[in-house]
């Protein structure tokens, strides 16, 4: 990944996720964004599943999206 300017800030070229913990009923109750591979962005969707007990499945959507659906087992 390289880095470049634009307007001052530096931009790095990396792919975003948004990540959505989904209740049971389907509400989507946390959301979180990550800048990073797909490894990464699958590893932080499992800790966020840890991390709310409440959520059923992380979404883990990428350029408008769903890229994978990770489910409580």
């Amino acid at each position: 990944m390289m880095p470049h300017m634009t307007g001052g800030a530096e931009i790095i070229d990396t792919d975003v996720f948004t990540l959505l913990g989904v209740r049971r009923d389907g509400v989507a109750s946390v959301v979180d964004l990550v800048a990073d591979d797909p490894a990464g962005a699958r590893r932080r969707a499992e800790a966020l599943l840890k991390e709310h007990a409440s959520c059923e499945a992380v979404e883990v959507w990428r350029d408008g999206g769903l890229f994978e659906k990770i489910v409580r087992t």
